[in-house]
């Protein structure tokens, strides 16, 4: 199995589709399950235009009880009959148009399910490139750590130095608990791309840096966004399922035609009607039920699209806040560096400059590891608005 990421540092970059988006759309279980889906549906359209199919009816009158395999040569009397039931009040053209509705909502839901996929697998790699940078900086700091602790030993290896240098080696163990740690982080992210793309993970790219922004308008460009325009087809779907109970009142109609064969009698041909009686209530109910489905699913969109606002207006507030803690990040890096440099001067020969500069370093590694987190919290905002407005990455 191929794993490879390479990093390439850049200010701000423009977006492309993943390689292993790509993958993922095109070997993704759940996907291709979504698609199957969409097919049959697709089916039902037309099956929702063909009537039902007519009834033929064969038959005998004249099977007495007492001898039922004997027949009476001189009754003998067989009929044969066709019917066919008519739909009325345009329910076949009604439930072709939820048909279509039912269409239009499983490729919304496929989508969705996309965007979905695209933001996790974008989020992941975002996550993966975070990791590799906190790698850089333990093995950077391992090699300062390990570098300082020898020149402290051979510059003065008395028991007064012996504070410092166990601060040091615990500060190195701090540092290897830390990699072991991403490591696991990195290899649970392997696993879970893998399960995503279905297949084996090859070698891929990731990119560093602020992921670039070029949205504007947002809270109008939420009108079009995929959770709510589902939310809208589901609201027309309850509309047209109205539409189709009412319609249920104008009952059909069965016509049924039919000729019967009479031994020594005269034969003869039968027409006739069938329509249910609608004395019950049933349909009454049936529509009442419906109009408060259709209520609810008004009040879901408006639901929906409080709930988007909500999200929208958060995540681009944290985009902000995220972009202000990378500047205080590096401000807080750089007065760190220059301390650093002034008591690298004296750190071998006093012991308090000693535990400074191991303090200094400490907040050093800290600041930088700052930047990383926020950076990836500036991406993964970026990357769910993009998501949450429908707009590919």
């Amino acid at each position: 199995m191929k794993r490879a990421l390479l990093v390439v540092a850049l200010a701000g970059y423009a977006w492309a589709q993943s390689e292993l988006v790509s993958l993922a759309y095109s070997h993704n279980h759940e996907l291709k399950a979504l698609e199957n889906e969409i097919l049959a549906i697709e089916k039902e359209v037309d099956l929702s235009k063909i009537w039902e199919n007519p009834m033929l009816s064969l038959g005998v009158n004249d099977i007495f009880l007492s001898e039922p395999l004997t027949r009476n040569q001189e009754m003998q009397n067989e009929a044969i009959s066709l019917s066919q039931k008519i739909p009325l009040g345009g329910k076949l053209d009604i439930k072709e148009s939820i048909a279509l509705q039912d269409v239009a909502i499983k490729r919304l839901e496929l989508q969705t399910k996309k965007l979905e996929m695209q933001q996790e697998i974008a989020t992941l790699e975002q996550t993966y490139v975070r990791i590799n940078q906190d790698l850089a900086l333990v093995a950077k700091y391992e090699k300062i750590l390990e570098d300082l602790k020898n020149a402290h030993l051979a510059y003065n290896t008395t028991s007064a130095h012996y504070v410092d240098t166990l601060n040091n080696t615990i500060l190195q163990k701090n540092l290897s608990i830390e990699k072991k740690t991403l490591l696991k982080e990195k290899a649970s992210i392997d696993r879970k791309l893998e399960s995503i793309l279905a297949i084996s993970m090859p070698e891929w790219y990731a990119k560093e840096g602020l992921l670039s922004y070029g949205l504007s308008d947002e809270e109008k460009r939420l009108e079009k966004a995929p959770k709510l325009q589902l939310q809208n087809l589901q609201s027309t779907k309850e509309l047209l399922n109205l539409r189709y109970e009412k319609a249920t009142k104008i009952p059909d109609v069965t016509i049924s035609l039919g000729y019967n064969r009479r031994q020594g009698r005269d034969d003869y041909a039968f027409l006739g009607f069938e329509i249910p009686l609608p004395i019950y209530g049933k349909e009454n109910l049936s529509i009442q039920k419906a109009k408060l489905t259709h209520s609810a699913s008004e009040q879901s969109v408006l639901n929906t699209q409080k709930q988007l606002l909500f999200e929208l207006k958060d995540e681009l507030l944290n985009k902000e806040l995220q972009y202000d803690k990378i500047a205080l990040s590096k401000e807080v890096l750089h007065e760190n560096e220059k301390m650093y440099e002034v008591l690298q001067s004296t750190a071998l020969s006093q012991n308090d400059a000693l535990l400074s500069l191991l303090n200094v370093l400490s907040q050093m590694l800290e600041a930088q590891k700052q930047i990383n987190a926020n950076t990836f919290a500036y991406n993964e905002s970026i990357i769910k608005i993009y998501t949450l407005l429908g707009v590919e990455l």
